[in-house]
């Protein structure tokens, strides 16, 4: 059988030397715009797509009714485009690998077979999660390939609206859009984090002046007097507090930078939930800078719900903090609960109140 191969990866070149040697199949691999002329200059009998960056025209296809399958890294129709295994982490969906028709839409096409395949997020890495389902659709193809040649498959139409997943959408994401570094999502969430004019610079890679820049933030009496702990912080215990957080993969922390270098202030996500896509959050401001509160809220939002993907953020804060509480309701979050006499300060209980935002309620967020 003579077949037309697609790719535009290396990782496809074991799939191919098995097609030629062991599947002994006549081979054309290309990795160029597959146009009408080429196909109809070859003839192949049919067409495979593999790691394949270009989309296939419809007059491509009508040359090949039933003959151009693709190989898909995820369990369609979940993420379809590009990047499907860094997307399955950022969504939380079914992991696997589907071959499939091809039609005009992207990876739309009847599904042939597929695998669900089970990833140890707390093991395994982007890089390695990658290199599994690359594994697992080469072997599923090689079992399959006798059948899929002779067409005795029954396909199965896709069911349901998966989401796209284009190579705009995570290239813009900076943070995520590294797969081949061989660290977790998590991971990537302690690198600096690049918002247009404005950064936001992970405390694990502060400077020694940064570092004590954010303890005199913090022990300022403006930002004490709104903490559960309102006592004054060593350098020491500071000095620990950041060497926990390299090695701490539910607690973030970061200063706000502008392009100029001026430290707006710190936002952190705390309790991360990757599986439940929630968190809870703190800020506060450089307090020798005034009126920066809310670029600091925006920035966290745009963190949470664009950049990680959130569904919801909490925060506390504490019942007589009346200023605050109102700046948070100004901000979009509203009150979902109250602790009771959670909090001892001045001699007193206090009670906690918890507010929360969901990400369709966000609003408008820069871009």
């Amino acid at each position: 059988m003579k077949i037309m191969f697609l790719t535009n990866n290396e990782i496809s070149e074991n799939l191919i030397n098995w097609l030629r040697n062991d599947a002994k199949e006549d081979v054309i691999v290309s990795n160029d715009i597959i146009s009408k002329e080429i196909v109809e200059q070859h003839k192949p009998d049919i067409l495979i797509s593999y790691n394949y960056r270009y989309l296939i025209k419809k007059d491509v296809l009508d040359l090949l009714p039933h003959r151009a399958i693709n190989l898909h890294t995820s369990l369609l129709p979940w993420n379809r485009g590009a990047y499907p295994n860094v997307w399955s982490f950022l969504e939380d969906t079914p992991k696997g690998v589907t071959i499939h028709y091809i039609d005009e839409g992207l990876d739309t096409g009847n599904i042939i077979v597929q695998k669900e395949v089970f990833i140890d997020e707390e093991k395994e890495t982007l890089k390695s999660s990658y290199e599994i389902l690359n594994r697992k659709i080469q072997e599923v193809f090689k079992k399959n390939w006798d059948k899929i040649k002779a067409d005795q498959l029954q396909s199965q139409k896709q069911r349901g609206g998966g989401a796209y997943t284009t190579s705009e959408k995570v290239n813009s994401l900076s943070l995520l859009s590294k797969t081949k570094d061989g660290i977790r999502p998590s991971e990537n969430l302690k690198k600096n984090i690049n918002f247009g004019d404005f950064i936001l610079k992970n405390f694990i890679n502060l400077t020694g002046n940064e570092m004590i820049m954010v303890l005199e933030w913090r022990n300022h009496v403006s930002v004490r007097k709104e903490m559960y702990q309102d006592h004054i912080i060593s350098i020491e215990e500071h000095s620990k507090f950041i060497e926990k957080l390299k090695y701490d993969d539910k607690n973030y922390y970061w200063i706000l930078k502008n392009k100029n270098g001026d430290c707006m202030g710190t936002i952190s996500l705390n309790k991360l939930d990757f599986r439940n896509k929630n968190a809870y959050f703190g800020i506060y401001s450089n307090p020798s800078m005034k009126g920066v509160g809310c670029l600091l809220i925006e920035c966290l939002k745009k963190l949470a719900f664009d950049i990680v993907n959130l569904h919801t953020l909490k925060l506390e804060v504490i019942a007589i903090n009346e200023r605050a509480i109102n700046f948070y309701k100004k901000s979009g979050f509203i009150e979902e609960g109250r602790l009771k006499e959670f909090v001892f300060k001045d001699g007193r209980w206090h009670d906690v109140i918890v507010m929360g935002i969901l990400s369709r309620e966000k609003g408008q967020i820069w871009s």
